[in-house]
């Protein structure tokens, strides 16, 4: 699959338990963290992506979904909504 920049991905399929493990023993340079780059549900009615150069998480999914977020009360201050012909660049970041 290829997303963003033209960059390679690999689907693979798993549950919570395999993608809350799938990298606990990374330890590369870039800011893995635990999670996958990629994860929405099997309907794939939303997407969550963090990639490995970037320290900002993009949310994608029905209004009720993106709702939650920005309604949170921990979440509401660093979540903003976003169109799909608006650039999702957080302000202060440049996308290259």
């Amino acid at each position: 699959m290829i997303l963003y920049a033209n960059w390679p991905y690999v689907l693979v399929q798993a549950g919570p338990e395999q993608a809350a493990n799938w990298r606990q023993s990374d330890s590369g340079r870039f800011r893995f963290g635990r999670l996958p780059n990629l994860i929405f549900p099997m309907d794939r009615s939303g997407l969550v992506s963090t990639l490995w150069d970037d320290d900002w998480t993009c949310v994608g999914g029905p209004v009720a979904l993106i709702d939650g977020f920005l309604s949170h009360s921990d979440l509401r201050a660093r979540a903003r909504r976003v169109r799909l012909d608006e650039d999702a660049t957080p302000p202060g970041h440049k996308a290259v």
